[in-house]
């Protein structure tokens, strides 16, 4: 079991109201696995997310990465697991400014200690991977939104984490950014990368292998598909 939440809770005090975000949450994430998360605005998902990827701590509950109890980390420690375990895409893409793909992809290894010149090496071998050496000087005002994004995951994959957490991946992007975005997750998951995808879209659920349906913070559908779908298709223009 790579990843386990039991009777994991998140509560927020507003005023006089208690909002439970999730309430008594316990679901197993296997290694390996493609797994969408949805549900409407406000049902948990995206604190589900926050929560299982250490960025917020739980109410109540324990949380376990390959078997180890993880739940009363300091921040320190969460963080150092973070940077070793875990890797984040984000809608918003959450680049650095002025700084170049390069240097965006390398940051996870500043963080780990990593030599420069091994820096170097892997986040060369890295960009190659998602097709932007040509890019590898630009900052991410001079990259489309699909660039930007293929950057990030980039970033995400540099320390070879364990898990791959993703918020919304295709949310800024056109539906032809979107689909090339999808189609490296895909690829991703076929090397056996494990995959936590927040949507709220059901075409982009559809290329997950399992599906998470959250309501009222709690979770009402837990389903596997017998298959899953192998490239991705054109989808209808978003935003």
């Amino acid at each position: 079991m790579l990843l386990r939440l039991n009777s994991v809770s998140k509560h927020y005090q507003l005023g006089d109201t208690k909002i439970r975000a999730l309430d008594d949450i316990t679901v197993e994430i296997e290694r390996g696995e493609f797994v969408a998360i949805m549900g409407p605005s406000g049902s948990g998902k995206s604190t589900f997310l926050q929560v299982a990827s250490m960025l917020a701590t739980p109410t109540g509950g324990e949380i376990y990465l390959k078997d180890i109890d993880v739940t009363q980390y300091n921040e320190v420690e969460r963080a150092q697991l973070r940077n070793k375990e875990i890797g984040f895409i984000f809608q918003q893409f959450n680049l650095l400014a002025k700084t170049s793909t390069l240097d965006n992809v390398r940051l996870p290894l500043i963080y780990a200690g990593v030599s420069e010149r091994e820096q170097k090496r892997r986040s060369i071998a890295m960009i190659e991977r998602v097709g932007l050496l040509d890019r590898i000087n630009n900052g991410p005002a001079q990259l489309s939104g699909g660039q930007q994004q293929r950057v990030a995951i980039a970033r995400a994959l540099i320390n070879e984490p364990a898990i791959i957490f993703a918020d919304e991946p295709t949310g800024n992007l056109d539906s032809k950014s979107g689909d090339e975005i999808m189609k490296l997750l895909v690829n991703l998951h076929k090397e056996g990368k494990t995959i936590i995808m927040v949507t709220h879209e059901t075409e982009i659920a559809d290329f997950a292998q399992r599906l998470i349906t959250f309501h009222d913070g709690e979770i009402i559908s837990d389903t596997k598909k017998r298959t899953k779908k192998k490239t991705p298709k054109k989808r209808k223009a978003s935003k």
